[in-house]
């Protein structure tokens, strides 16, 4: 305090210095030369000038603070040497295309830094993230909680799934009443954020006819190459399992049905710094 207003030309100037109202920062010194049974500060001068008993003060703050500023550095530089496991997950959606990519960047540019995937929260990452079981979520919608921050990472689509001579594999594109009428193969009964029940069907108003549960996308994939349903997913995770032809991939409406996904995390000030180099190598790796 006594630092901001040496440095100031005003109490008012070094209140804003120091993120304070002009009254909190008078209530603030007054609090302290009742503390210390001394004034520190003339308040009738502009700038402040100092009393014999604040000029000491003030002299000895420099030194202490220029000690404590050299100590924090030092703690964060012995910190920085040590490894860091930053734990990710993503939405069921999510197909991890990009891990490799970013295992591999971090390894160039954050050696200390380990990532480690955390697949049993991936009906509900945003709750593990608020939950710390976490430092990041990759999801395919904003998250409106102010204490956390979303980075835009790169654009999908989102297609209907059918079996190879599947009635619907000769369209060229599908309707969501379509895929209603056919026996729905999920990951989930429950919704998830931003997933095809809260981006197409509620918006129609309707439901799958049936629903089977299978868990896992290469569950849901294998009941559904076996002629039982259909299913909704994200091209980037569908397409790894469709190389044996055995899958047709059709466009949902005539414009089709696209995202955007997003690195979830909490705000910088609540951020490890291994979480924000995580979230920045991420971001450029699948730069849009």
């Amino acid at each position: 305090m006594l630092r901001a207003i040496a440095e100031s030309r005003s109490l008012a100037d070094a209140a804003i210095t120091l993120n304070l109202t002009p009254s909190a920062l008078t209530h603030r010194l007054k609090e302290a030369e009742r503390r210390l049974g001394c004034k520190l500060v003339e308040r009738n001068h502009s700038p402040a000038t100092f009393t014999e008993s604040g000029q000491r003060l003030l002299l000895a703050s420099r030194s202490i603070l220029a000690e404590l500023d050299r100590a924090e550095a030092e703690a964060g530089a012995a910190d920085h040497a040590k490894r860091h496991t930053v734990r990710l997950s993503g939405s069921t959606l999510c197909g991890y295309g990009w891990l490799a990519d970013l295992v591999r960047a971090l390894e160039t540019s954050h050696p200390l830094i380990d990532l480690e995937v955390v697949t049993d929260v991936a009906m509900d990452p945003i709750r593990a993230l608020k939950k710390h079981a976490i430092e990041l979520a990759v999801m395919p919608e904003r998250t409106r909680d102010a204490r956390l921050r979303n980075v835009p990472l790169y654009r999908d689509e989102m297609v209907a799934v059918v079996p190879r001579g599947h009635p619907l594999s000769a369209r060229g594109h599908v309707e969501i009443r379509d895929v209603a009428n056919e026996t729905y193969i999920a990951n989930s009964t429950t919704p998830e954020i931003g997933r095809e029940y809260s981006r197409l069907f509620e918006p129609a108003g309707i439901r799958p006819k049936r629903v089977l549960q299978a868990g896992h996308i290469e569950a849901v994939l294998g009941v559904v190459r076996a002629g039982v349903g259909v299913t909704i997913g994200t091209r980037s995770a569908v397409m790894p399992f469709t190389t044996g032809g055995e899958l047709t991939l059709l466009p949902l409406t005539s414009s089709g049905q696209f995202l955007t996904w997003y690195a979830t995390c909490f705000a910088v000030a609540n951020e490890t710094r291994p979480a924000r180099e995580v979230v920045a190598t991420l971001a450029r790796i699948t730069a849009m």
